[in-house]
């Protein structure tokens, strides 16, 4: 098992990074790979709405890869 520990801010940036890499595919007219960063990006969001409503001292997020 393999975990990684991302603050909220992390998180944001990671976010920032995705939907930055998104428009840069969008602008280059290559729309299927940008909504690919764009569903990346969801993904991220819905774990920093999840992180907010934890205590400021506990928003940490902890991404966990369990292999079957």
């Amino acid at each position: 098992m393999t975990s990684l520990s991302l603050t909220s801010g992390q998180i944001l940036d990671i976010i920032s990074a995705l939907e930055e890499k998104e428009d840069a595919l969008y602008l280059a007219d290559d729309k299927h790979l940008a909504a690919y960063y764009m569903q990346m990006g969801v993904q991220f969001q819905r774990i920093y709405d999840r992180l907010q409503d934890l205590v400021p001292e506990k928003r940490v997020a902890n991404l966990v890869l369990a292999e079957n």
